[in-house]
């Protein structure tokens, strides 16, 4: 994989470098975790955003889709037998 070079203050550099040391990983490996746990914080910041947007731009659309998920919930509680007896450890 071909690699670059970012600038930052040695500050920052230090502190990355203290944190991968701790965690016994390279500087990169820890940021490539990082820039992995930012973009699924991301993902799920404009999912909370399009959620708002919905129930304040589509109030109809909002209230179907809330009845959708109330009817998926009932048909999901029931138990699948099945697979209880396949994975026991998740029956918790």
């Amino acid at each position: 994989m071909p690699t670059t070079t970012i600038k930052v203050d040695s500050a920052t550099r230090d502190r990355l470098a203290h944190l991968a040391r701790a965690r016994g990983t390279t500087m990169s490996a820890l940021l490539s975790d990082v820039a992995a746990r930012l973009e699924t914080e991301q993902r799920w910041s404009d999912i909370e955003a399009a959620y708002e947007r919905m129930q304040h731009d589509d109030p109809d659309g909002w209230a179907e889709y809330l009845g959708e998920l109330a009817e998926w919930e009932v048909h999901t509680a029931t138990t699948d037998t099945a697979a209880a007896q396949e994975c026991p450890e998740y029956n918790q």
